[in-house]
Parts: structure tokens; sequence; C-alpha cells
């Protein structure tokens, strides 16, 4: 096994409807936010609930350790752009994962402090020599959406905190919808 990380999430507090993007980790977001509001909503993503995604607005939205098994950045991109179609307005995207640059191994340990002095341990793996994860191009495709609140690395974790933000996203879709419409071509 390798090295082992600690993450203190004691004093995390994300507040509303919650969307946990991690389902492997599931758990982690529920406890830390089940303090914060008497009712919480905290749901969950997986194959079979995405058409229930469509009918909900999320105050926000949590991935932890979720990027560094994502292959290219645009796949990621493609992530973060659909999260953000969930998220209300001044919805919150936080982010909790590794940075990994290719041709490395990672092999962890990881202890989360979590509120009453709970401790989630996890084991976070990823073997293949092509994926890449980092603060920068995660930041950078959460710039195209949302305003970043907080960044900031430690050993070999990194944490941001960002803020939809309503005239980027709009002119992003703007942009799109002037793209995709000159691609129509008209038949007489």
């Amino acid at each position: 096994m390798g090295k082992t990380i600690f993450i203190n999430m004691n004093d995390v507090k994300i507040k509303g409807d919650i969307l946990d993007m991690s389902s492997e980790n599931s758990g982690i977001i529920y406890n830390i936010s089940k303090d914060v509001e008497e009712e919480i909503c905290v749901d969950y993503v997986t194959s079979e609930n995405k058409s229930v995604l469509d009918e909900r607005k999320y105050d926000a939205c949590t991935f932890v350790f979720n990027f560094n098994n994502i292959l290219g950045n645009r796949r990621k991109a493609k992530v973060i752009k659909d999260v953000v179609k969930y998220l209300k307005e001044d919805g919150e995207i936080y982010v909790w994962d590794v940075n990994k640059e290719g041709g490395r191994f990672i092999n962890y340990k990881i202890n989360i402090a979590l509120p009453h002095g709970e401790i989630k341990k996890a084991i976070l793996k990823n073997y293949n020599p092509i994926a890449t994860c980092s603060i920068n191009e995660i930041r950078k495709i959460l710039e195209k959406y949302c305003e970043i609140r907080e960044a900031k690395v430690w050993e070999d974790v990194f944490f941001i905190k960002a803020i939809k933000n309503k005239s980027q996203h709009r002119e992003e879709l703007k942009n799109e919808n002037i793209i995709n419409s000159n691609k129509l071509k008209v038949h007489s």
C-alpha cells in the first residue's frame, strides 16, 4: 500500500439539496451535511437514476476523487458542463481530488475526518498510466461556468470550491447555440 493521506472535512458545511457524484465514497458528503440542516437531501448519480436529475435543481454538487479516473479533459469538461445544468443559479461545486501526472500510479489510503470525530477510510487506486488530473486542469474547466471561490493543495490532494456564474454560463450556452445553428444546412 502506498502512502496515507489525511483530509480534514470537519469544518466543511454544505447546505441545501446536494448532488453527490461520488458513488464509491458515498456517505462522506451526507455525514458532513447532516448537521448543517435538519432536513437534507443528498442524491447519488447512477446510470439508473440519471433521468430523475432532469426534474431537479440542486444547491450544490460534490466530487470526491472522481476526476482522476476520467480520461481526457473533454470528458471531464462534459461532466462539469452537464452538472452545471442541474445547479440552481447560485449553486456551488465542491471538488476533492488528487494531482496525478501521466505515467504515475496512485495507491493511497485516505483517512477523512468527519464531524463528531468520525473517520471514514477509503482506498484510492489508479494504475492507468495515461490518466491525468490536476488542480489547474479542473480549475480551467470550472472557470467556463463558475467563479472559483477557493482552491488549495496539500500533499497530493486538491480542493476547489466554485459558485455557478449566471452570466458566464448564459454566454457559454448562447455561443454553443450559435455554433450549432451554423451547422444547419438548408437544402432546396
